[in-house]
């Protein structure tokens, strides 16, 4: 049949018989690209794997190659329209799918599968552009299985079975699991992503903590329960209580918001009295600079330095999961600063500011406060013990206000959450002419058994304070812990809602019907089993690789030692491989040709073993003509022998063949044939 405009023969399926299997195999490898792609991508490559699959189980015409000139095109028109460039991350991964989906449309040959098989393995890699959780990895492998099952059929004589195809697919991935093994280990690590950010990483919107606070926003948070942090720790835990994760310090404040601070400058950590609590922190992305760290922090990570206001921030914006160690000594009196007894005068100028007009009923307050204390300790204990008493209640749903928000609070409302208590604090202390600021971070969290890390939500955001005192430093102050201790003693997990007040799924996991309580367990697993796999697997990063390394005495940046610990890695697993093949093979053979190599071995030292031109029957006779005096033994070994290799047995006649085989061979004795001169030897029947 000739090849028209609009389509063309297509070639016998007996050619592409591998054909069916990469139909399945490629859109498997490619499935996790449906959620970061658009859908036009997805739905051109379904329609092309559909229409090849009609094409090549009903036999009818395949599209002709000026038509597949045009669907390519306009695949790549489509691409530049959408991305406004055909490479990148985004740009390249969606042309190559549907460029693949395109070759298998186009396929004249087993070639031409072949290659869109190959391209199929680079898919795969692509995928871990967008996402590296533990799911994705798994379903490389079944993408990876389905793959080299489809080669294994394109270079195939016959049709094999699906099981045949699986065990052949999946020991050749075996057998490279500890070449992927060692290159993960040896191989030079590479700093940040192999192909750099994603385009859109700049679009992406800060989650969790913000830079900014405005009445409400940390009250928001609280309906969060995605994961913020996971740490671990090196020895004992510190208490509830004193698990404040510091993050972000906020000085200038506009009557309603306060702002964190970024100009204060570098300095060195504290010098260490007392024993540390070390840690570390696998942290989500933020896409900001602030590192979430234990109060007061006394060891940093290698790529963030500590601020004068005590805030880490880190050299690059948090835009991937990462994993840092740092220390905390919680022994240093919080918010110390020995080295500063007094406050240089623009911080102090910073600290005690107030918008003109702002919370005038406060400002009132805080006077009387002044008139009646000289010294900054008392109005502290004045104000936290105001908040201590009737009418303020803490609530996790505060009202909304109008207004001037401190007064609303403090004189009309008596409700909110801890960045209202926090802010109205802070307003009074520095209407009280008491320098003081605004700490947000987390406090608290949830100790996973199963894992044995701290779990760290959005939801556990907090504010706290802190306040200046001359010849003591900043020292923190929670007002939160004076209207709800349990906040802090027990974290989410001590707060009681107030009547009306919905308490978030994951704090009230008691009385949930067993569906819900089984999809939290669920969700339980599915954590801890992707914690595994970040701190196991996505956490190895050149840091760790050169502090292996190093035990060693290489460096991971060196080439000679990377060669040397290859060729160490690889000798290794070559002699392994050798000595496991040569303890294995002879339990690789089945029974009969067993016992056929222990019998050869058996009459050896008499010139009558088994010669690989020989049938069993005739070096049956051969033996029988030097040894008659064993023949019917001899006999009885070629019939069983013959029965457990030809014979068409179920499992128990193969079992009863195999004892039988065994008694013939013990009763052919190890012995050499004798003479009138020869004395007898006693037979010895071992193996």
């Amino acid at each position: 049949m000739r090849e028209g405009w609009l389509t063309r023969p297509a070639p016998p399926r007996e050619e592409l018989r591998g054909l069916g299997i990469a139909l399945i195999a490629l859109p498997v490898a490619a499935l996790p690209h449906a959620w970061y792609q658009p859908a036009w991508v997805t739905l051109l490559m379904a329609l092309a794997v559909l229409l090849r699959g009609w094409v090549h189980w009903r036999g009818t015409r395949a599209p002709s190659l000026w038509v597949m000139s045009l669907l390519a095109l306009g695949a790549g028109a489509m691409t530049l329209a959408h991305y406004g460039t055909l490479f990148g991350q985004e740009a390249g991964s969606a042309l190559l799918l549907v460029m693949i989906a395109l070759k298998l449309l186009e396929a004249r040959s087993r070639r031409d599968v072949v290659i869109a098989l190959f391209l199929g393995y680079f898919v795969i890699v692509t995928t871990y552009f967008f996402d590296q959780a533990f799911w994705i990895g798994l379903w490389s492998l079944l993408g990876a299985l389905l793959l080299t099952a489809a080669l294994v059929q394109l270079h195939a004589a016959r049709p094999l079975s699906p099981q045949f195809l699986g065990r052949r697919a999946g020991g050749m991935l075996v057998h490279a699991l500890p070449f992927m093994i060692i290159l993960f280990i040896v191989f030079p690590r590479i700093e940040g992503p192999l192909w750099g950010e994603r385009e859109d990483a700049d679009d992406t919107a800060q989650t969790g903590l913000s830079d900014e606070m405005n009445p409400g926003d940390i009250a928001e948070l609280l309906q969060d329960e995605t994961v913020a942090a996971r740490v671990e720790f090196h020895g004992e835990i510190p208490p509830t209580r004193a698990q404040y994760w510091r993050s972000m310090v906020m000085t200038d404040f506009d009557g309603r918001q306060w702002r964190a601070d970024r100009g204060d400058s570098s300095i060195e950590p504290p010098a260490v009295e007392g024993d540390t609590v070390d840690y570390t922190v696998t942290l989500e992305p933020t896409r900001s600079r602030y590192l979430p760290v234990l109060e007061y922090p006394a060891r940093l990570p290698d790529d963030a330095e500590l601020r004068a206001n005590h805030q880490v921030i880190r050299d690059q914006r948090i835009t991937g999961r990462i994993q840092y160690t740092a220390s905390a000594d919680l022994t240093r009196p919080p918010g110390s600063d020995a080295d500063v007894p007094t406050l240089d005068p623009e911080t102090r100028e910073r600290a005690l500011a107030l918008p003109p007009g702002a919370a005038p009923q406060a400002r009132a307050q805080a006077g009387l406060w002044t008139a009646t204390h000289d010294d900054p300790r008392a109005i502290i204990e004045t104000a936290l013990a105001r908040f201590s008493g009737e009418p303020y209640r803490y609530t996790l749903q505060p009202p909304q206000t109008t207004g001037d928000h401190t007064d609303a609070f403090l004189f009309d409302t008596h409700a909110g959450y801890c960045e209202h208590y926090a802010s109205a604090f802070a307003v009074l202390m520095r209407a009280a002419g008491i320098p003081a600021r605004v700490v947000t971070g987390y406090h608290g969290g949830e100790w996973r058994e199963r894992g044995g890390y701290l779990r760290l939500r959005n939801a556990d955001a907090h504010a706290w304070n802190e306040v200046w005192i001359d010849g003591e430093g900043w020292r923190r102050v929670d007002p939160t812990a004076a209207i709800a201790p349990e906040r802090i003693e027990q974290g989410l997990q001590g707060l009681s809602p107030s009547e009306g007040e919905q308490t978030p799924d994951f704090l009230r996991r008691e009385g949930l019907s067993w569906l819900q309580q089984a999809r939290f367990e669920l969700q339980d697993w599915r954590e801890f089993i992707g914690f595994r796999w970040e701190t196991w697997v996505l956490a190895f990063t050149p840091e760790r690789q050169q502090r292996l390394f190093e035990r060693f005495g290489l460096d991971p940046r060196d080439w000679r030692s990377v060669l040397i610990a290859l060729g160490v890695s690889f000798g290794t697993l070559a002699a392994g491989v050798a000595l496991w093949l040569l303890l294995r093979g002879r339990e690789r053979r089945d029974p009969a040709q067993r016992a056929l190599h222990r019998l050869s071995r058996r009459l050896r030292g008499a010139g009558l073993a088994h010669q690989p031109h020989e049938s069993v029957d005739a070096w049956v006779r051969r033996v029988a003509a030097a040894r008659p005096q064993d023949r019917e033994a001899l006999e009885a070994f070629a019939r069983h022998y013959n029965a457990l290799r030809f014979a068409p047995l179920d499992r128990q006649g193969r079992h009863e063949q195999g004892q039988a085989l065994k008694a013939a061979l013990a009763r052919i004795p190890r012995r050499r044939p004798t003479t009138d001169t020869d004395a007898e030897t006693p037979a010895d029947t071992r193996a």
